[in-house]
């Protein structure tokens, strides 16, 4: 038993060392109820089960259980009531799973998917959402919600910039401003200004 608890506590330091290393400068951290891994060279994973946490920089996921694989822990999949939030970029999340690719910065999320723009004061929710954290924009499939200010919006697909807050939907949109309520084959939404623009088919009432 101490031979195991002695190798167990070498494995942890050497992965602890290999993550920091690694990933440098980019810091991660990592806790769960249990944890497996395999530190051969070129096939790095590391599998954390029950409450488990790994925070990139400011980013925190949490999750039933969380893998991390890949050339220099590259690539992050996380099940199981997955939440999380980025306090410094201003976002909140949660789905039913995750798919992270830290060289990209690009997150999958799927299932119930939400993510929050907190700093935007903007709540948008599908089946499917991938956000992309160097260009800012959002990309939702299937079953679309959003919402923003007096603004709340339906659709199959649509693109959610966040640094001109432009609003892009398509799929049968249908767009309600207070009692106002808008429908086109295209509907473009500066949720800044709160200005629409309508294309294809439009109706309105």
């Amino acid at each position: 038993m101490h031979r195991f608890r002695q190798r167990l506590c070498i494995f942890v330091c050497f992965l602890l060392i290999a993550l920091s290393v690694s990933a440098a400068p980019v810091k991660i951290t990592f806790s769960a109820d249990k944890m497996q891994g395999s530190g051969e060279k070129g096939k790095n994973s590391t599998s954390l089960t029950g409450n488990a946490k790994v925070s990139v920089d400011s980013l925190n996921i949490y999750g039933e259980r969380i893998e991390l694989y890949g050339k220099d822990y590259r690539y992050i999949k996380a099940n199981g009531n997955v939440t999380g939030e980025d306090a410094e970029k201003g976002f909140t999340f949660s789905a039913a799973s995750l798919f992270y690719d830290r060289e990209t910065e690009i997150a999958e999320f799927m299932g119930q998917a939400k993510v929050e723009d907190t700093k935007n004061k903007v709540e948008t929710a599908a089946e499917r959402i991938e956000y992309n954290q160097k260009t800012e924009i959002i990309l939702l499939q299937m079953t679309v919600k959003l919402k923003s200010k007096d603004i709340a919006c339906d659709s199959l697909f649509a693109v959610y910039n966040r640094n001109t807050s432009m609003l892009e939907l398509t799929g049968k949109p249908a767009v309600k401003k207070g009692k106002d309520e808008f429908k086109a084959a295209r509907i473009s939404v500066n949720l800044d200004t709160e200005d629409i623009k309508l294309e294809g088919k439009v109706s309105g009432s």
